[in-house]
């Protein structure tokens, strides 16, 4: 059989011209040199970066088009009944149903029609102390998102309104209100999980579990006449793509050896590296060094401390459940009179209690937050509160990039509050349907500030007329 030979006389002329060319471009004046690095070879990294660009702008399109004309949307109230003694654990069931809409989308499907996954936005608003919980969702998941609520919760009343951040400016600076808003991202990466409602339980006290969820709503309750706070969960199901992180970073906790997956560019890079490797092998002078082969520690696990087993045990009980694509997203307004934004400071401190510090925390995301401190960012600060208040309207996924928090963590910052949570204004339920309904004013409101949605106008039914009996009637 003829061995194949590869000519590399080419390739060494290249070469040997190359120290030339770098003198001849060092002689240039630098403006000189800077177009004929751009002329050579400077513009190949721009059309990359153009077809990549319209590449992500075509999808966008696309994506936009099918929201505009195949999505509606509602947003559904949610009651629980006064008496409530289920936990978040319930809540954690209504999560791991709606992972059920999840659909796998082919490439036609993505890139052509623009199909994306849905979208639920669980909410929690207060306007001057009234606080409700909602669900924002697609009106093909409706049904979904019901039947998951009345199976947890059978006595709940869920009933259609109004979106109600239409009650705030669109844009900012406003003459009446002012601002300020954010999101909430990870700390660390998506498999190290945040502290769950399981780490809020007391065995010894009247209430076994102590509602993390309580200083949020004290929060919202607290608020006075033209102020608002909307907090928002944004959750999109997703493929189990995302628990692979987490498990190469559980193999190397556990001193187990993980062979790299090969990736398209290692197939695309085979010929360079042989090339290199050929290279190496004729300019090189002597043996390279030997290096030093790493003994295995086949007995990590048993070398553990407490606190690294307790980690290990956490990431792999997260992926063991269903996870979501996430946004966490918080808007606070109020008129200039009363804007205060120690509002926002005390909500950012309820939110630290869901923080491990040896595995996650909840931090706020910088590139969104408007900020005054320097001239710079007063350039920009109007404009993200703009923006901020624009994507919560729209429930949209722009701004920071998503991350993933399964069904137990999903359930720890948002679920219904419980018996022990005493704080006024909670929109709730009365357990028996007999009694005054739960729609009825409280405090010093005279009406809920969330308003029913109107109904869909039906066709008036055409009234029957009375005819005259038959004629063949017997008659007594």
């Amino acid at each position: 059989m003829t061995p194949i030979v590869i000519d590399l006389s080419w390739l060494m002329s290249w070469y040997q011209g190359l120290p030339g060319y770098f003198t001849q471009l060092g002689d240039l004046p630098y403006p000189l040199m800077l177009v004929r690095i751009f002329l050579d070879f400077g513009w190949i990294p721009f059309i990359f970066i153009v077809i990549w660009g319209g590449w992500h702008l075509w999808v966008l399109w696309r994506q936009n088009l099918f929201v505009a004309n195949k999505v509606t949307t509602t947003i559904l109230a949610i009651d629980v009944p006064r008496q409530n003694e289920q936990t978040a654990k319930a809540v954690e069931h209504i999560f791991s149903t709606l992972g059920g809409a999840y659909s796998g989308l082919d490439r036609y499907e993505k890139y052509w029609l623009g199909k994306i996954q849905p979208t639920f936005s669980f909410e929690i608003a207060s306007v001057g102390g009234y606080v409700q919980f909602m669900v924002h969702t697609w009106n093909k998941h409706r049904d979904l998102v019901e039947a998951a609520i009345y199976a947890q919760y059978p006595d709940a009343e869920i009933i259609e309104i109004a979106d109600y951040t239409d009650t705030i400016p669109k844009t900012f600076p406003n003459p009446e209100w002012n601002t300020f808003g954010t999101e909430f991202t990870l700390k660390r990466p998506s498999h190290l999980p945040i502290r769950t409602y399981f780490q809020f339980e007391h065995t010894s006290a009247e209430y076994p579990f102590k509602d993390p969820l309580s200083t949020l709503l004290e929060i919202l309750a607290s608020l006075k006449a033209n102020e608002q706070i909307w907090v928002q969960f944004l959750i999109t199901p997703t493929d189990s793509k995302w628990k692979d992180d987490g498990q190469k970073a559980v193999d190397k906790m556990m001193g187990k050896t993980v062979k790299p997956k090969a990736s398209p560019l290692d197939a695309l890079m085979w010929l360079p590296k042989g090339v290199a490797k050929e290279l190496a092998g004729i300019f090189e002078t002597g043996e390279p060094p030997k290096k030093e082969e790493k003994k295995k520690d086949e007995f990590k696990m048993l070398n553990m401390s407490p606190g690294e087993r307790g980690v290990l045990e956490a990431i792999q009980m997260k992926l063991s459940k269903i996870g979501f694509k996430t946004k966490i997203r918080v808007v606070y307004a109020g008129k200039h009179d009363i804007f205060s934004k120690k509002r926002f400071t005390a909500l950012k401190g309820s939110m630290m209690q869901f923080s491990a510090l040896d595995m996650n925390e909840i931090k706020t995301y910088g590139k969104v937050t408007p900020k005054s401190d320097y001239f710079y960012q007063r350039w920009t600060e109007q404009a993200k509160k703009t923006s901020v208040v624009r994507r919560f309207r729209s429930r949209s996924n722009e701004g920071g990039t998503p991350f993933i928090l399964n069904t137990e963590e999903l359930a720890t910052l948002y679920h219904y509050p419980m018996l022990d949570v005493k704080a006024p204004l909670i929109k709730k339920t009365d357990a028996k349907r007999a009694e005054p309904p739960s729609r009825l004013p409280t405090g010093d409101f005279t009406e809920s500030p969330f308003k029913v949605a109107p109904a869909e106008a039906e066709e008036p039914k055409a009234e029957e007329e009375e005819g005259e009996p038959p004629a063949n009637l017997p008659f007594a």
